[in-house]
């Protein structure tokens, strides 16, 4: 089981985030804001109904292209396979959306996610099959929320992909439009609705319906841009294939023209849907229009004041779900400017304005990107406003709450104004100056633009990276920015006990423009080198430019003037890349050219051109010499070249570039984003199977494998794989001025596996130590060092230690703590570091809070999965440090004590960690982390029943007995039993699953483990009938002798039988020690026969040595039978002989009394 922790390191600017996409759910009230740049922003509304507050909680990474669409979703599956229908957006009446509804995100690159609503983690995270194209709309399926509709559009090899909203549509080549229906569960592709070419014109919209004829029918809705509507219908029958077939469902001949578009009016830029009523918006009118008559049947013309200065832009209804005579339509100008309408709709649609909301204060110059969504009685007004006009743009987002709540009080006022009750926006503590700056400016139109602009983008991060000068710290942060500017930030490492007195900061000055890619690399084995430098920083930037710097002391070697474009891309030569190709680099410009640039002759060597566009996605092939460059942006071209002679060898088009490019990325470890400031989120995803298990542990950072799996991988893969998994630390940056340290617990608790990794100098190229490492490795080796071997791993590992409590602790909350760590353990609290606490997700997503104590404490409030996780993490490395550090003992009790019960008695609105969680680390490999696992378990049990499980108390009031109160009791005991074994039984969609890398399996013998437990040492806190219900699963969770849960089942089976499962099972106790007997027989069979042992040692020293004993006093007779029967049915030289006796021995040591009446039997 993996347990990893995430700190984030922000810089001082807020992101930059141009909302595309918007989702809510109305319980608990949430916001899902998605943006051009893959990020999406989880906001919380809470507060009164007067005065409601908006605030952004978390940013959710896991997507580094723009995102076209969100939607809310149910992928849960009911254990009695009961169908789980929807009336709304937040669907299922009798489940809790916060527990069951997820949100789906889906980018233009085709790539899904699944993101948990308590947690935000993300769940899943896949990518979709190349030839579906990219999408565009995300709708869930009315009857079945669990499944959705996806439409998606692609070109062919002459075509290109505009923006919808661009007006050059007679130039567009036919395209592909693709619906496909999605299973949320598993993101993978059910059924093929459509799949066919459409005219010059792209399509608008797409939603899905009911038919009025038959309520179980469902119809997807396509409207185009000029208004031409097509309903498709969505067969109840799903194809097997999945995502992994090719074999397409022609429906083609089914799909009906409700009305044909016409370019006289216009493009239509919105669609709105109601039921059967849609709605199409042009610049200056409005046309609804029944799905599916295709008649018109109502009309809006925009000649309002509020709509004179800016064109509408977007509407939508606001009453969907209670649709019938009456509803509510807004719409909204390019301006913010919006109009609420009432309208009725008997024959023919009648339309009355109800009230207005007035535009954005700012100057027109602007850029603004407006949107607007409903949630619950307020309508949110969601704000992108541009800072400057000059590349890179800035985007800030701004979320402003408007009253609906009063609009028929007055119905003879039609001139009625919505009244602001709330504002909320991305804004940090350590910029809010610059906020209230921006604030005035915005509401004085008459200040000077330039100001503004500077105020705007001064401090912008454009990119950054994190600088890993080892396997085991990382060096320093990067951050690039919009001015030109680069700042390195160092961290503070502690190292046998003293500080590290280098300079905290320095500064790279020379570039003109936005700092757009950086990187790293320290020169190796070098022969007639240009350069005497050992650490050379590189950097591209906006002004057309690479340059390479002196890392040490911030001076310039060199600019090299290879592009006539913007540098975007930076790539360093992947592992194991042979000389003198390893000292080389790789630069994108925006010119479509790719450079091959020497750091020891200081030149470019190569200069790859010819790319249709700017190719975004490159493999760099280092052992078999080849580039692989894809330009998706142009139908998906694959150009492959040779490095070494610079000729193209082979160009590739349409989705067979998609699976090239693939196949070039397996078995590649060069998807590394140490050193450099390509996003972690560009790494490839790799579908299962289609790797080694331990390449997708090392290339994806996250993993759905169990720990037997991971040890088997590791034994067999060699040194060179064993290496890979020996990284405590990782650092990323999903999107710039956001740095991510991943802290793994497991690696942190054995630090003779990553100290040997430190001296192997595996992530050079040649497998040559560099120069640090070698110094370190002869200090080692030699005898007469002043350091020895044991002491400097010892404090490497405390070293490290040190800085992994600094980065993970939350600081602030418990000032007397703060004062004893830093002044008894010598942390160094990061004070020069804007820090937040994080999740990692499947396949390298990752969960971001933002930097302030009210968003971390929100995360603490709704993921109890996190706060098992990070309360494990915390309590075990304070308790690793006591062994470490007996100086700092009373520190470290203090901050295990402190995650262990101060913390949640300070905040007990906090979620108790997840026991289901806990209980699979009770056998990890180290005894600080099954403590800690254990302690955690006991102090928070009380408070964390499973509510299936949870006994509820019930007033004493006075019971007149009778039949119908007999029966109804015996019916609710009915229903309570059905509840707990669906628990029991239950293992889909368990978000700690996917957190600690565990399987259906593990969710399954976890549940198990916990009700055991809560049945033997909470027995007044659980309902009566859960140690009945679950004695029998625990036993067949024994007898399968899992390795991981087999033991500890064990444990709990002896420690309870006296108390608990005697009563249940004791007429099968003799039976049960029998095929106890029949297992160890077999295990030393087995082993005697040089092959591979059935069960673990483990689990055959915690049968014999504390289960049989604890059965043998439960049941003497029965346990006496069977080794009389045991010991004259199988030979002499048995282990079942020495067992018997050994056991024999303790029940007289333990339990006398209880042979008393049987020594004549005993004396035979």
């Amino acid at each position: 089981m993996k347990c990893r922790s995430v700190a984030c390191i922000w810089s001082g600017a807020p992101p930059l985030h141009r909302i595309t996409a918007t989702a809510v759910l109305n319980r608990p009230p949430t916001l899902y804001t998605g943006g051009s740049d893959g990020s999406i922003i989880w906001w919380n509304l809470s507060g009164d109904e007067f005065e409601p507050e908006i605030k952004p909680i978390a940013m959710l990474c896991g997507h580094a292209a723009p995102i076209a669409d969100l939607c809310i979703c149910f992928p849960v599956v009911d254990s009695r396979d009961k169908k789980i229908k929807s009336d709304s957006t937040n669907a299922m009446k009798n489940l809790h959306s916060s527990d069951y509804g997820a949100l789906l995100s889906a980018c233009s690159d085709g790539l899904l996610c699944l993101w948990s609503r308590g947690s935000g983690h993300c769940r899943r995270r896949r990518k979709m099959p190349p030839w579906l194209g990219s999408p565009s709309v995300v709708s869930p399926l009315h009857s079945n929320p669990r499944y959705v509709c996806i439409s998606c559009c692609s070109i062919d090899s002459s075509g290109y992909i505009s923006d919808h909203n661009s007006s050059d549509t007679q130039n567009r080549r036919p395209s592909k439009c693709s619906v496909v229906i999605i299973d949320s569960y598993t993101l993978t592709v059910l059924q093929t609705v459509f799949h066919e070419k459409l005219p010059t014109v792209p399509l608008k919209f797409m939603a899905v319906i009911t038919s009025t004829d038959d309520m179980e029918k469902q119809l997807a809705v396509l409207a185009d841009l000029f208004g031409k509507l097509q309903l498709i219908p969505i067969s109840s029958g799903s194809n097997s294939r999945g995502d992994g077939g090719t074999a397409l469902r022609k429906s083609s001949h089914e799909e009906r023209t409700i009305c044909e578009g016409s370019s006289e009016r216009g493009q239509v830029l919105s669609v709105a849907l109601c039921k059967q009523i849609v709605a199409l918006i042009y610049k200056t009118f409005c046309i609804f229009r029944h799905v599916i008559t295709g008649a018109d049947i109502g009309e809006i013309s925009f000649k309002d004041d509020i709509f004179s200065q800016s064109h509408v832009v977007g509407g939508m209804f606001l009453d969907i779900d209670d649709f019938s005579e009456e509803n509510r339509f807004a719409v909204w100008n390019s301006r913010g400017a919006a109009v609420v309408y009432k309208i009725l709709h008997v024959d023919k649609v009648k339309v009355k304005s109800l009230c207005e909301i007035p535009a954005v204060s700012c100057p027109l110059d602007f850029r603004l990107s407006i949107c607007f969504v409903k949630l619950k009685c307020y309508i949110l007004r969601i704000e992108s406003l541009c800072y400057q006009h000059k590349e890179p743009l800035v985007w800030k987002p701004q979320v402003t709450v408007w009253s609906l709540g009063q609009l028929y009080d007055d119905p003879n006022n039609s001139s009625q104004k919505c009244k602001m009750l709330g504002k909320g926006s991305v804004c940090f503590d350590e910029i809010e100056q610059d906020c209230v700056l921006i604030h005035k400016i915005i509401n004085n139109s008459s200040l000077d633009n330039e100001i503004y602009s500077s105020v705007q983008s001064e401090r912008i991060v454009t990119s950054s990276m994190v600088i890993s000068e080892n396997l085991y710290t990382p060096y320093a942060v990067v951050y690039g920015f919009c001015g030109g500017e680069i700042e390195m930030v160092r961290f503070d490492m502690y190292f046998d006990g003293h500080k590290d007195k280098r300079v905290s900061k320095q500064h790279f000055l020379g570039h003109k423009g936005a700092i757009l890619c950086l990187a790293t690399h320290r020169m190796v084995g070098r022969t007639n080198s240009c350069t005497s430098c050992n650490n050379i920083l590189l950097s591209g930037s906006m002004d057309c430019t690479v340059r390479v710097w002196d890392l040490d002391n911030s001076n310039i070697i060199i600019v090299m003037h290879q592009h006539i474009a913007p540098v975007r891309q930076l790539i360093l030569p992947p592992p194991y890349t042979a000389r003198p190709w390893n000292s080389c680099f790789l630069s994108v410009g925006e010119d479509s050219c790719v450079s091959l640039a020497s750091l020891e002759t200081l030149r470019v060597e190569r200069m790859f051109v010819g790319h249709i566009s700017y190719p975004s996605k490159i493999v760099w092939d280092g052992r078999r010499g080849y580039l692989a460059c894809l330009c998706p942006n142009f139908s998906d071209v694959l150009y492959i070249w040779d490095i070494k002679t610079g000729t193209r060898e082979r160009v590739l088009r349409g989705t067979a570039s998609h699976s090239m490019f693939d196949n070039f990325c397996k078995g590649l470890s060069i998807f590394n984003s140490d050193n450099t400031s390509h996003s972690s989120l560009l790494l490839p995803i790799i579908e299962d199977g289609s790797l080694p298990h331990s390449q997708i542990v090392f290339e994806m950072g996250s993993t759905s494998l169990n720990l037997n799996e991971l040890n088997a991988s590791q034994e067999t893969s060699g040194k060179e794989t064993a290496g890979k998994f020996s990284a405590p630390l990782k650092c990323s940056c999903p999107f710039p001025g956001i740095a991510t340290l991943t802290f793994d617990l497991a690696e942190l608790m054995s630090p003779s596996q990553y100290h040997r990794d430190a001296f192997t100098g595996n992530r050079d190229s040649n497998n040559e130590k560099t120069q640090a490492n070698q110094q370190e490795a002869d200090v080692l080796e030699n005898p007469a060092g002043s350091i020895k071997k044991q002491d400097w791993v010892q404090s490497v590992g405390e070293s490290l230690l040190r800085f992994s409590l600094s980065y993970l602790h939350l600081w602030d909350v418990d000032y007397e703590l703060d004062k004893l760590l830093t002044t008894e353990m010598n942390l160094n609290r990061p004070e020069k570091f804007i820090l937040s606490s994080g999740l990692e997700g499947d396949r390298g997503s990752l969960t971001l809070t933002f930097p302030s104590l009210t968003s971390t404490l929100e995360l603490w409030k709704s993921s109890s999965e996190f706060s098992a996780m990070r309360s494990l993490t915390m309590v075990s490395l304070a308790q690793r440090m006591v062994s470490l550090s007996h100086a700092s003992s009373d520190a470290s009790c203090a901050l295990a004590a402190f995650y262990t019960r101060s913390f949640a008695e300070k905040f007990p609105s906090i979620k108790p960690p997840l026991l289901q969680l806990l209980v699979s680390f009770w056998q990890d490999k180290s005894e600080h982390v099954r403590m800690a696992a254990r302690s955690i378990f006991h102090c928070a049990a009380s408070r964390a029943i499973p509510a299936p499980l949870c006994h509820q108390e019930t007033r004493d009031l006075p019971k007149i007995a009778s039949p119908t109160t007999e029966e109804q009791n015996e019916q609710d005991n009915l229903n309570t039993d059905d509840e707990i074994l669906s628990w029991l039984e239950s293992y889909e969609m368990q978000d700690w699953i996917s957190c600690i890398g565990g399987t259906s399996q593990d969710a399954m013998t976890s549940h198990i483990i916990v009700a055991s437990a809560l049945s033997i040492w909470y027995p007044s806190r659980i309902k009566p009938t859960l140690p009945t219900l679950v004695i029998n699963p625990l036993i067949k969770l024994v007898m399968a002798m899992n390795e991981k849960y087999s033991s500890t089942a064990a444990e709990l089976l002896a420690e309870g039988m006296e108390s608990t499962w005697k009563a249940c099972i004791g007429p099968e106790i003799h039976r049960l020690i029998g095929d106890i007997f029949f297992q160890i027989e077999c295990v030393t069979s087995a082993t005697s026969a040089s092959q591979p042992p059935a069960v673990p040692v483990e689990i055959r020293e915690t049968l014999v040595g504390v289960l049989l004993p604890s059965l043998a006093m439960a049941d003497v007779l029965g346990f006496l039978t069977v080794i009389e029967s045991q010991i004259w049915s199988t030979a002499s030289d048995s282990p079942v002989h020495l067992v018997s006796l050994m056991i024999l021995i303790r029940v007289v040591k333990g339990a006398p009394r209880n042979l008393a009446q049987y020594l004549d039997k005993i004396c035979r």
